[in-house]
């Protein structure tokens, strides 16, 4: 009777193992799959903590809308990478990679930006988040100037 008892247990546990697995089977890359909105990623961003001014500029015919396209063609360090660009308004926001100090590191690190556009004086300023950790404020210091160094 005990023998029975345990073979019924261990083929109890081989079937729920075989649909567990068979359940999964395909789902590991599931969320690298998902193609995010522009507001979904806006969302994880946090944009109402970027409220730390880390650098501005005056900018002559500067247009908002092609800040990806000016990003790419003028960004060529590897200091960081931009993952997403999203315009709203006057305002592109920015998500990176970096390190900790800005050195073409590992990038383990990310961050996200606002770059807003002040159209009376053709003005920009990028914001990030706040910080009191003195290497990371430096690092976004230096992303910072580099975004405005692209741009210009």
């Amino acid at each position: 009777m005990l023998d029975m008892l345990f073979t019924f247990s261990k083929v109890l546990i081989h079937v729920a193992t075989a649909v567990d697995e068979a359940y999964y089977e395909g789902k590991e890359n599931e969320l690298e799959n998902l193609e995010q909105t522009s507001d979904e990623i806006l969302d994880t961003m946090n944009i109402d903590n970027i409220n730390m001014c880390y650098g501005t500029t005056g900018i002559e015919n500067f247009n908002i809308k092609n800040v990806e396209q000016i990003l790419k063609q003028n960004y060529m360090k590897k200091d960081f990478i931009i993952h997403d660009v999203i315009v709203r308004r006057s305002c592109a926001y920015l998500k990176v990679k970096h390190d900790i100090p800005l050195n073409g590191g590992n990038k383990c690190y990310g961050a996200c930006f606002s770059i807003n556009y002040m159209e009376p004086n053709n003005g920009i300023a990028v914001y990030g988040y706040p910080t009191k950790n003195t290497a990371e404020r430096e690092a976004f210091k230096e992303i910072a100037s580099e975004i405005i160094k692209a741009l210009s």
